[in-house]
């Protein structure tokens, strides 16, 4: 991984190839497009938004001929200059400038913010349009014996009304973790533990908190429970409280010094049990914003002078 930022760092050349060799190499592989866009954001934050775009729009260009003469269609390569590269220039463009992944983080959210408002712009209805997407996946489930008739209908249904916000929140983590990459190549390359003192710190702003809370209020009070624009928003304000959590939980282990075999633990479960230990990420997130719990707990030696 270091050897990659290296090489795309010695040049304006070596960095449009590795941007393109990976988003090319993404398509059969889509996680790796994560290293593409932070190709993108290394270049923005150490050079500037100016050549950010340079080598965003020299990439595109040479990525949409070879897609052009591989599939006879330059619409995958557009696909991640619109999609992908734009937009995580963008948000690598405010951490340049605040120097805050709290800030940057809040950017990708207002980015996912755009995404559901020109969704819901284009389709009045999201739901209805989801459930015709995901009928044919329904009906292979049930072809496959995995689900009978009557759960089809509700599998869709539910899954349905979930789509637009999963699909925002998910879009908004991409970026952010593309960034995260791109800082930390950076802080490899000329700022050592950089990245890993900014991101124990990572603190969203108050405000977001009260966003949630009133969101939260809305869904129990029966408002959005069947899907539409406020249980999308929900879960878009969840992955950023998501991100806090964790956040915070590297942040406590590193003031008290414990074991990494704790955070290895963690991410293990979270793999097993991934929707409980992600609410409970996004209510430590939450909480945080209040209880500061990072600046509640001492480091061992700390205790010991007292």
């Amino acid at each position: 991984m270091r050897f990659l930022a290296s090489f795309a760092m010695r040049g304006r050349s070596q960095a449009v190839m590795s941007a393109v060799v990976l988003a090319m190499v993404s398509l059969p592989v889509p996680p790796l497009s994560v290293l593409s866009s932070a190709i993108i954001a290394l270049v923005t934050l150490r050079r500037g938004q100016v050549e950010g775009l340079v080598v965003a729009g020299l990439a595109g260009l040479a990525s949409g001929l070879l897609a052009y003469l591989a599939f006879a269609n330059p619409a995958p390569a557009l696909a991640f200059v619109l999609l992908l590269w734009l937009p995580v220039l963008v948000v690598a463009l405010v951490l340049r400038i605040t120097r805050s992944l709290s800030w940057m983080v809040e950017g990708a959210l207002a980015v996912g913010l755009l995404v559901i408002g020109v969704y819901y712009l284009q389709v009045p209805d999201p739901g209805s349009v989801w459930q015709e997407a995901l009928e044919p996946f329904s009906q292979d489930l049930a072809d496959a014996g995995f689900l009978d008739e009557g759960q089809r209908a509700m599998f869709v249904a539910q899954l349905a009304r979930w789509m637009t916000g999963l699909l925002a929140a998910g879009f908004c983590l991409q970026l952010v973790l593309s960034v995260f990459v791109a800082r930390w190549w950076q802080a490899v390359l000329y700022n050592p533990g950089g990245f890993r003192q900014e991101f124990h710190v990572l603190r969203l702003h108050r405000a977001l908190g009260f966003a949630s809370l009133l969101l939260l209020g809305l869904l129990l009070a029966g408002f959005g429970v069947e899907g539409g624009l406020i249980l999308d928003l929900t879960l878009l304000l969840s992955s950023a409280l998501l991100l806090q959590g964790l956040a915070v939980a590297h942040g406590v282990s590193a003031l008290r010094k414990a074991h990494p075999a704790w955070l290895v633990a963690m991410y293990v479960l979270w793999f097993f049990a991934m929707p409980q230990v992600s609410m409970l990420l996004v209510a430590i997130g939450l909480a945080d914003l209040w209880f500061d719990f990072r600046a509640r707990v001492k480091k061992p030696g700390d205790r010991l002078n007292n």
